[in-house]
């Protein structure tokens, strides 16, 4: 990538003030979402972090209780679901969230690339951790869910804080 263009994303990233911005910022510049967050690593915005740590990471906001908003999808449907990821359950290389409002069946070995990704919004940051496969497509998005006017964010933060960087990971 040009420098020029990656200059661009990263000015016009700054100026975000909400999260759907976002996808009309890389359309103008001829780019997807993995290739944006590709060309904004070592900037404030894109952490990598290891692709298994998507089970820790489901099991840590099962934990905590930690409300999120996550998105699922595939070319032809999304899937929103808010609230708590109460049963996580490993069965071989699914994981699977069993919930009695909400069912997530993931299989991990497919995550190839994952990032924490922080967008500008006018109720402050919004980080989320999102995860690829192998083909560049995004398996799914995961933002803390704000509660009314707290905003208190700082478990979500924490558990996005404890994901191994994907450095880490390889050492």
């Amino acid at each position: 990538m040009n420098m020029d263009k990656r200059d661009a994303l990263l000015s016009e990233w700054a100026k975000m003030s909400d999260t759907h911005q976002f996808n009309r910022i890389t359309a103008k510049l001829g780019m997807n979402r993995l290739g944006a967050y590709r060309a904004a690593l070592g900037e404030p915005w894109v952490r990598p972090v290891a692709p298994d740590c998507v089970e820790p990471f489901l099991n840590a906001v099962s934990k905590a209780a930690q409300k999120v908003i996550l998105f699922v999808g595939n070319p032809g449907n999304i899937q929103i679901h808010w609230g708590k990821l109460e049963t996580i359950k490993v069965m071989g290389p699914w994981l699977n969230v069993l919930d009695p409002m909400f069912n997530l069946h993931l299989r991990a070995d497919h995550v190839a690339e994952a990032y924490v990704v922080e967008k500008p919004t006018k109720r402050g940051p919004a980080i989320s951790l999102e995860a690829f496969d192998a083909q560049g497509d995004l398996i799914f998005q995961c933002f803390g869910q704000r509660d009314g006017d707290t905003d208190d964010l700082a478990t979500w933060h924490g558990i996005l804080a404890d994901l191994p960087t994907r450095e880490e990971a390889l050492v």
